[in-house]
């Protein structure tokens, strides 16, 4: 039923399963920073991501297997491109975050070391 619901999905929208990761990827993200009302810096969203991936994951080796046995098929392949693009924007995020922290500290040292001059 689960993969079902996939493959409907998919065809609705007229994309491969490999795009909706993509898609879908980016909508819990974004999503989940938004329910917890976290930046795109914090590890809640991209670790909520992570966790929703691999449970999908799992989901599809217990359907494609029936619960027994054990192979990792399309799942390295989906988590990349579940991951990927929600990664480089926390990544990017994070970065712009200490980029600003640092320029804040070095405009607050300079406005310090200039009031210490008057």
């Amino acid at each position: 039923m689960y993969n079902g619901i996939k493959t409907e999905l998919s065809e609705f929208l007229g994309i491969t399963k490999d795009a909706l990761h993509v898609h879908i990827g980016l909508a819990i993200f974004f999503g989940a920073a938004l329910v917890f009302r976290r930046p795109l810096a914090s590890w809640i969203p991209w670790l909520s991501l992570l966790a929703f991936e691999l449970a999908n994951e799992l989901m599809d080796m217990f359907h494609w297997h029936g619960g027994f046995g054990f192979e990792l098929g399309d799942s390295p392949k989906d988590i990349v491109n579940t991951m990927f693009w929600p990664t480089v924007v926390f990544a990017v995020a994070r970065w712009l975050k200490r980029r600003e922290a640092q320029q804040g500290s070095a405009l607050s040292s300079g406005t310090d070391a200039a009031t210490d001059h008057a």
